[in-house]
């Protein structure tokens, strides 16, 4: 029978935050195609960024930004940004506290920031940072923000009813958490049945991923939530955790 694999980035198919894929996993993902599986990617990063990646592996469909965009063939088919006006209402909530914000508005890993700060090597190794007053009327989306953490007994801003995500130094990332709406999406765009999903996963961002309407799988190397939350717990990504796993369930 036919599945549709979902499969995060980040230490569920590559190794930490290297994008570097273990020969065993990409051997796995040839295969399931082989077999005449849908293989495809699940992750919060931006769009072009999966695209990259997908690329390498020879991935034509996924899901990014979090669940808010969809590409299938190759074809981006939507992509929405974070509520613009919460996003707006929350930098003058952090200008207030005095805590450094950036944006991310393009599909690009580039960072707006008036704030030089972000340009530090802690923060500035994975975005590249474009440093200036940032125009917002101009600014249709909003698709990431970062902010620095606000200390325990200092100003608390209102965050907005906006996800946060404890990110790099001290720092959160602020971004869309909910990729199984993007699955559903991408399932109906197929006509297919939700039952026959399978998600891989290993993050705090992956919570919603892990839906009872279909099956969920964890990394040996998961978060204790989301392992609570699996069907199935595997070994770690670099253990041969996805191969393993697909070969138990006869996916191969």
């Amino acid at each position: 029978m036919k599945k549709y694999f979902f499969f995060d980035i980040d230490r569920t198919l590559a190794v930490g935050i290297t994008k570097q894929v273990p020969e065993d996993t990409k051997a796995c993902l040839k295969k399931l195609r082989a077999a005449g599986h849908f293989v495809s990617i699940a992750s919060g990063r931006l769009q072009s960024d999966v695209a990259a990646f997908a690329h390498t592996l020879d991935i034509t469909s996924f899901v990014a930004d979090g669940g808010n965009s969809l590409t299938i063939d190759n074809k981006l088919l939507d992509m929405t940004g974070l509520p613009k006006e919460n996003c707006l209402l929350l930098i003058k909530e952090l200008e207030r506290c005095c805590l450094p914000w950036a944006v991310i508005y393009e599909n690009a890993n580039r960072l707006h920031t008036p704030y030089a700060g972000f340009t530090e090597p802690e923060r500035a190794t994975y975005f590249e940072v474009k440093l200036g007053p940032v125009d917002f009327t101009a600014v249709k989306q909003i698709y990431k923000m970062l902010v620095y953490r606000p200390v325990l007994n200092g100003p608390q801003p209102n965050w907005q009813s906006l996800p946060l995500i404890p990110y790099f130094g001290n720092t959160y990332l602020i971004e869309p958490v909910d990729k199984g709406a993007g699955i559903r999406r991408c399932m109906e765009t197929l006509r297919a049945p939700l039952k026959d999903v399978v998600v891989f996963g290993d993050g705090f961002n992956d919570l919603q991923m892990f839906s009872p309407d279909w099956f969920s799988i964890a990394m040996g190397n998961a978060r204790e939530p989301l392992k609570e939350k699996a069907d199935y717990i595997t070994d770690d990504c670099d253990k041969g955790g996805i191969l393993k796993a697909c070969q138990k369930f006869g996916w191969l």
